[in-house]
């Protein structure tokens, strides 16, 4: 066996360990309740809003890339109207991490 062997096992182990989170949040893109959604990044937030108004969904927040926002579903059709408006991607935003649902504080909270 070669010395290139382990090394490319471990390349390999590390793609796909970078890969899995991003495969299961486009597995299990959810019907209802809070998604991130993906969009062309040269949107405008402007547009983005457009975009959610068209399809249904109210706006959460944006999204902290360029084309991204965390939107909530309406009860019936949300994600098929969203990928008719041109969503590259919507996934549950608690798999992807970074997108998960802020909680706010308030100053009180603090004390």
């Amino acid at each position: 066996m070669s010395r290139a062997t382990p090394l490319v096992c471990l390349i390999t182990a590390a793609s796909l360990s970078a890969a899995l989170p991003l495969a299961g949040a486009i597995a299990v893109s959810p019907e209802s309740g809070q998604a991130a959604v993906l969009f062309d990044p040269r949107l405008t937030r402007a547009d983005l809003a457009q975009v959610a108004a068209r399809a249904g969904t109210a706006i959460v927040r944006f999204g902290a890339a360029p084309g991204s926002m965390i939107v909530s579903l309406p009860e019936s059709g949300g994600p098929q109207a969203l990928r008719a408006a041109g969503a590259w991607l919507i996934a549950d935003p608690v798999i992807l991490g970074g997108c998960a649902p802020r909680t706010q504080f308030s100053a009180e909270d603090a004390s």
